[in-house]
């Protein structure tokens, strides 16, 4: 009993020491990318200086504020769609028989295995050959190829398991079927589809590899545009806007931790005698 003791010390000393070594090579890059972002030095170099010239540069003409809004705006698109498309496809694989529960869902694997390299190269050959080429609507399909099936997996996971239970008894008290899915379905495969969301909307924001062979010439993405500033000489406006986003992703962290991802707080439970 003696002995174990210090063993167990050890062992725990031993882990502490690595988490907090992960957590140092996590977000120590990140806290540099930030504290540069107040530096006047363009080559991120010390002494440190503070200056906010980079967030005047940033917010006063700058190509990444355009950059970041269209890529914004493309990954809710894109992400909404990937989770509707992940809805009806688990909802409709559950009334399907086991052949079909089995093999659809081990396809949809295929994306998520293959690389994102060789997935932008063959649908880029795809959509020459179907005479879109470049263009919004392949950059789209194709960024919706590479991200449904995380939303798709997630949401199916969630609706093979619930019991259904809840939704027999809603049809046998005369509910309609959009208010059996509005009332009790959606709100228990909630969480899942919003993980599923949120997974495809970081997917798709960091999509660089299919955005850089399908978007159109004239197009960029913030990905794309910050690969071609890099290439012609990048200024820490770059570290300024990578730092906002960083906020605004912490911000969101904690609003979903303090909200927790429950379906009647979102959407309100239902009145009584409804």
């Amino acid at each position: 009993m003696g002995r174990n003791k210090p063993q167990g010390r050890g062992f725990r000393l031993a882990m502490k020491i690595w988490l907090g070594v992960t957590m140092f090579i996590l977000f120590f890059p990140i806290a540099i990318i930030i504290l540069m972002s107040f530096n006047t030095s363009r080559y991120g170099t010390f002494p440190f200086e503070f200056t906010l010239q980079w967030y005047e540069k940033l917010f006063s003409g700058s190509e990444l504020i355009a950059s970041t809004i269209f890529s914004f705006w493309f990954s809710l698109a894109v992400s909404t769609v990937s989770a509707i498309l992940g809805i009806t496809a688990s909802l409709a694989l559950r009334r399907l028989s086991q052949k079909w529960n089995k093999t659809f869902p081990t396809l949809m694997d295929v994306p998520v295995i293959v690389p994102w390299l060789v997935q932008g190269v063959s649908l880029l050959l795809l959509f020459n050959w179907l005479g879109l080429g470049r263009s919004i609507v392949s950059m789209f399909l194709g960024n919706l190829v590479a991200v449904m099936p995380h939303s798709f997996l997630l949401t199916y996971s969630r609706v093979m398991t619930m019991s259904p239970s809840p939704e027999e008894a809603g049809r046998t008290l005369g509910a309609s079927g959009f208010r059996v899915f509005r009332d009790i379905t959606f709100r228990m495969i909630f969480p899942a589809v919003l993980a599923g969301w949120l997974m495809s909307f970081v997917l798709c924001f960091n999509c660089f590899s299919l955005q850089y062979y399908l978007a159109p010439f004239g197009t960029y993405t913030l990905p794309m545009r910050i690969f071609t500033l890099i290439r012609s000489g990048c200024e820490p406006d770059i570290n300024a806007v990578a730092t906002i986003m960083c906020v605004v992703t912490f911000l969101a962290i904690l609003l979903l931790n303090k909200i927790g991802f429950s379906a009647d707080q979102l959407f309100g439970r239902g009145k009584k005698g409804s």
